[in-house]
C-alpha cells in the first residue's frame, strides 16, 4: 500500500464572505471507485452550495438603502442625512410662523391666513398637514380646519382657508400649526432665483367693494405649472388688513398673464403698501 493510498485527504470548502468552513476527508480504506465516487459527489455539493451562496448573500447582506429602517453607508441618521434625500430632523428647524389672523370675507364668512417663514436652505417638505383653531369671545373654540401643503426651501410663504363659516360666533382670535411628521428633503431653491415677477400692481376701492390687479411675468426659459398667488394688503404700521388668493394653470415661457383680486366689502382700513407672492409647488418641477 503505498503513500498515495495510505495518507488521508481533506478537501474544504471555504466561504469567505458567509465565514463558513465545510471539511471533508476520506480514509485509506476508500477504493479507488469509492473515493472517485466521493470526488463527483463533492464536485456536486460544491456548486450546489455556491448556488445557494449566490442566492442567499444578497438577502442576508444587502446594500445599503435609504429605505432600510438602519442607519447604514452615509448616514447620519436612520435613512436620512448623508447620501439620501431626506434630511434629518436634528439638522432643520420648524417653521416659524410670522402672524396668523382671520379675515372677513362678507356677513360670518372668514378667510383665515397664516404667514410662514422657512429658515432651512435647501430643505422642503413635499406635503405636511396644518390644522387652523378658531376661537370666539371669552377664547371658546368654535371650530377647526384641517388641510395639507408643501414647504417651499428658503422662502416665506402663505397658508390660505378660504371661507371659514363662524355661525352665530364672532371670532376673536385664530392659532395656526403644522402636524407632524415633517418629513424634509433635499431640494434646491432653484424657483427663488427665476425672473418670475410681479409688475403693474393697482389698487382701487370704491363705497361697495376694492380690488387689485397686477401682472404676472414669466421672464424665465421654463413653463411654469400650476401656481396660486396671493395678495396681501398692509397699513401704515405693516399690519395686514386683508388677504386674497387665486390659482393659476400655469404660464408658459416669455408671457405674462392677468391677476385680479376682489373683496366684496369696503376693506376695514386704506392699504398703504400691498405684497403680491407667487406660489410655485417646488415639487411639480423638474428643474
Amino acid at each position: 500500500m503505498n503513500v498515495k493510498d495510505t495518507g488521508v485527504f481533506y478537501y474544504f470548502l471555504l466561504i469567505k464572505k458567509l465565514n463558513i468552513y465545510i471539511y471533508f476527508c476520506y480514509s485509506i480504506y476508500m477504493s479507488w471507485a469509492a473515493k472517485r465516487q466521493f470526488k463527483y459527489l463533492l464536485g456536486i455539493f460544491g456548486v450546489f452550495a455556491l448556488i445557494v451562496v449566490w442566492i442567499i448573500y444578497p438577502i442576508i447582506f444587502k446594500n445599503p438603502t435609504c429605505s432600510d429602517g438602519k442607519q447604514n453607508g452615509t448616514e447620519t441618521g436612520i435613512d436620512c442625512g448623508g447620501s439620501c434625500s431626506e434630511i434629518c430632523s436634528a439638522q432643520t428647524a420648524s417653521p416659524v410662523v410670522v402672524w396668523n389672523r382671520a379675515f372677513p370675507v362678507t356677513g360670518n364668512i372668514y378667510n383665515l391666513v397664516a404667514y410662514v417663514e422657512n429658515p432651512n436652505r435647501g430643505a422642503a417638505i413635499a406635503n405636511i398637514n396644518y390644522e387652523f383653531r378658531i376661537y370666539g369671545t371669552n377664547n371658546k373654540l368654535i371650530g377647526r380646519r384641517l388641510g395639507s401643503t408643501y414647504i417651499p426651501p428658503d422662502k416665506d410663504f402663505v397658508v390660505f382657508e378660504p371661507r371659514f363659516n363662524s355661525g352665530q360666533s364672532k371670532i376673536r382670535s385664530i392659532s395656526f400649526e403644522f402636524l407632524p411628521p415633517f418629513v424634509w428633503q433635499k431640494k434646491k431653491s432653484t424657483l427663488n432665483t427665476l425672473p418670475i415677477k410681479v409688475n403693474n400692481i393697482v389698487y382701487s376701492s370704491d363705497i361697495n367693494s376694492s380690488s387689485l390687479s397686477a401682472q404676472v411675468e414669466n421672464d424665465s426659459i421654463y413653463n411654469i405649472p400650476a401656481f396660486n398667488v396671493i395678495a396681501v394688503l398692509y397699513d401704515i404700521n405693516n399690519n395686514a388688513i386683508n388677504v386674497s388668493d387665486t390659482r393659476k394653470e400655469g404660464l408658459a415661457s416669455n408671457d405674462t398673464l392677468p391677476i385680479i383680486f376682489t373683496w366684496p366689502e369696503v376693506l376695514s382700513k386704506t392699504p398703504v403698501k400691498h405684497d403680491v407672492l407667487v406660489q410655485i409647488n417646488p415639487f411639480s418641477v423638474s428643474f
